[in-house]
């Protein structure tokens, strides 16, 4: 893993078509840090050969020909064709154009999941929780606890939540999802943070946003929310797919040759981006210009991989392949925060949590 130390990242990523022109007539300025104009990092039709990439990707790697098997692993949240932007100064990387907030809500609410992998999902889900949820005792601290999760999905956290005495509350906008946990015994409103807060009361020890916060067309009113549910001391938990290292990851890809290049493809792949598939790839300093306005203050960040992928559609050897490639991706996330690469350019997803400050601190809200 030597090899594969951090190289700056080129400003385009290197593949598909030719750059072109802009097709946005003027650069919004960035959502995060204000800066004055995002940058073009893929076009619409660089962008849509990256999705052609992973489609071919995972078929090459499934034994079923369901469509919803490929695009629940291709096409994950975000499909429909869009430029991609950055910010040169807080490294956000952003789809554009942003979709309104409230479609993006209906289309939550209508996704389905089909029954036959709901079993794998949550055993996936639960997987990642097992590794989060030690981290996030250590922060909120021993003995009955409660929580809220934002885009609960099919209730993994609320599992392994449950498992170390906590009473925890999901939410999600999906009526489908809402019932299957409400019949698991867990308790789950459906809706948004934003419709459901009034229902939840005051004095959270922690507010949990997984696989969900880079879905927000607008973080802040969850925030609002989110600061405003939590007591002095709680925790608000994100888990966000990383901007930079989409980027990274992509350029060294570009350069590499043979086995390596294999290797980070699959790193690419295995991670969901090897196109980019979400609204936002957040990194650190980006998530601290959105969140810390609110009354918050960062106290830990950890480097990750997405959660188990393969299923029963996925062949054997592509099983051992997530595994190994996941295993050794772990092992270059630790070697660069020992190093001191506090950005963690390696790795594709990010868990930062934040501590709610007293009143008397906090800053004015965005």
């Amino acid at each position: 893993m030597e090899s594969l130390s951090f190289v700056a990242a080129p400003t385009a990523l290197a593949r598909g078509p030719e750059p072109q022109a802009s097709e946005v007539d003027a650069l919004a300025p960035c959502p995060a840090c204000d800066a004055p104009a995002l940058e073009l990092l893929a076009t619409r039709a660089a962008a849509e050969a990256f999705a052609r990439r992973a489609r071919a990707f995972h078929a090459a790697r499934l034994r079923s020909r369901r469509a919803d098997e490929l695009d629940e692993r291709a096409s994950f949240t975000q499909e429909d064709a869009a430029e991609l932007l950055r910010c040169e100064r807080c490294e956000l990387v952003v789809r554009w154009p942003k979709p309104d907030p409230q479609a993006l809500v209906r289309a939550y609410a209508e996704d389905r999941v089909p029954q036959d992998r709901l079993v794998e999902m949550i055993a996936a889900q639960v997987a990642i929780h097992r590794r989060q949820v030690p981290v996030l005792r250590r922060l909120i601290g021993p003995g009955p606890r409660r929580l809220v999760e934002v885009g609960s999905f099919v209730g993994g956290f609320l599992a392994v939540a449950r498992t170390v005495g906590w009473s925890a509350v999901g939410i999600d906008p999906n009526p489908r999802l809402v019932e299957d946990a409400r019949g698991r015994g867990f308790d789950v409103r459906q809706g948004t943070l934003e419709s459901t807060a009034g229902e939840l009361g005051r004095d959270v020890d922690a507010v949990a946003i997984w696989n969900t916060f880079d879905q927000l067309g607008d973080p802040h009113p969850v925030l609002a929310e989110a600061a405003a549910l939590l007591r002095a001391g709680g925790v608000l938990a994100l888990r966000v797919p990383h901007g930079l290292a989409f980027r990274t990851l992509h350029a060294l890809e570009a350069r590499a040759h043979g086995s390596r290049r294999r290797f980070l493809e699959a790193c690419l792949g295995w991670n969901n981006l090897l196109s980019f598939p979400y609204l936002h790839g957040y990194g650190i300093a980006s998530l601290d210009r959105v969140v810390v306005p609110h009354g918050f203050r960062r106290v830990l960040v950890r480097g990750d991989v997405l959660g188990p992928l393969a299923g029963r559609a996925t062949r054997g050897f592509a099983r051992a392949e997530e595994r190994t490639v996941k295993r050794l991706q772990r092992i270059w996330i630790r070697i660069q925060a020992r190093r001191g690469a506090s950005a963690l350019p390696a790795a594709p997803w990010l868990d930062v949590y934040y501590r709610r400050e007293p009143a008397s601190r906090t800053r004015a809200s965005v």
